[in-house]
């Protein structure tokens, strides 16, 4: 097994994983945003799901139905998984505003738990995100760059489920509902970019930078080459 598929299937275990303790814990303490957290998680499953795929997909060589190869694939994956967290960040808002204008009602219970699990969450965050990070930029990746980010923005949305329960223990339950909005935000903007970066590839955008080395590499080249028209495509990290 390739280390790419390696880093995919513990993404999907973490994802796995982290869904049952979010999801468990919302539901028994009354939160939101842990609720809201676990439905992130979901989506996290479903875009290391994605990723595996893709980054079999990917690797595979060019045949005579695809000239230049899979690795698109991979791009692909990262605009559905992108489309996916959009949608549960619409929902998640919905719910959030519902609670705080007072339309449906739900005790929250900030027992020592829930931060206990709060803590694991993050700790699990943080593993995740530094391994895909670190895969990502060793084979160029940009399934399991984008996985890092969502990751990245995952510990985000579980300090924010932190500090709404920190509020609630305090005495303020619409802290939870704040931070469940906080977390929809924070999905929107990572599907965002996504999006955009994903989308300049699969369009053949050229990257400055890349383009900018090529010229400077040709430019020394002995004996010398004029170069009237440069073309630069980027696919699977290449």
């Amino acid at each position: 097994m390739s280390p790419l598929r390696r880093t995919a299937l513990a993404s999907v275990a973490a994802a796995v994983a982290l869904i049952a303790i979010k999801l468990v814990t919302g539901l028994a303490a009354g939160s939101l945003a842990f609720v809201a957290e676990a439905a992130h998680s979901g989506t996290d499953l479903v875009a290391a799901l994605l990723t595996l795929y893709a980054v079999g997909v990917a690797t595979k060589p060019a045949d005579d139905a695809h000239l230049y190869g899979h690795g698109k694939a991979e791009h692909l994956a990262a605009l559905a998984e992108a489309a996916f967290l959009i949608l549960v960040s619409l929902v998640v808002a919905g719910l959030a505003v519902a609670r705080i204008a007072g339309w449906i009602e739900l005790e929250v219970e900030p027992a020592w738990w829930a931060f206990a699990a709060a803590f694991v969450v993050i700790a699990i965050d943080v593993s995740r995100a530094s391994v895909s990070y670190r895969a990502a930029r060793r084979y160029s990746s940009a399934a399991l760059f984008s996985n890092a980010i969502h990751f990245g923005a995952d510990l985000l949305g579980t300090l924010a489920v932190l500090a709404g329960l920190v509020a609630a223990r305090a005495g303020y339950p619409e802290g939870d509902s704040i931070a469940a909005l906080f977390v929809a935000a924070l999905v929107v903007a990572a599907a965002v970019r996504l999006i955009r970066r994903n989308v300049d590839v699969l369009m053949d955008r050229a990257p400055a930078d890349a383009v900018e080395a090529a010229r400077a590499a040709i430019e020394r080249l002995d004996p010398p080459v004029v170069v009237r028209r440069l073309r630069l495509r980027q696919a699977g990290g290449q």
